[in-house]
């Protein structure tokens, strides 16, 4: 899953919240989901004034943190599923 704008993030979040309940190690990977909405928080910041100075590169550094962190805990999800 990735994100390209801060609005994509609704349907990403509700996706890995789904995975999350089917693992038992929840508060941690919570607080992950709750990190990277923060990121996502100050990434609708960026996207405001990208769009005020016509820059559409200027949030990209900010997108690429948040897919990486993303796919940092889909993997992390993915092994505590194998584990169970």
């Amino acid at each position: 899953m990735k994100i390209e704008t801060s609005l994509d993030w609704a349907e990403v979040k509700s996706k890995l919240i789904s995975q999350i309940s089917k693992v038992d190690y929840h508060p941690d990977f919570s607080k992950m989901v709750a990190n990277i909405s923060k990121l996502v928080d100050e990434l609708s910041i960026l996207e405001v004034n990208a769009r005020r100075i016509n820059k559409t590169t200027y949030t990209q550094p900010k997108v690429d943190e948040i897919n990486k962190a993303i796919d940092h805990l889909e993997k992390l999800l993915l092994i505590a599923q194998l584990m169970n």
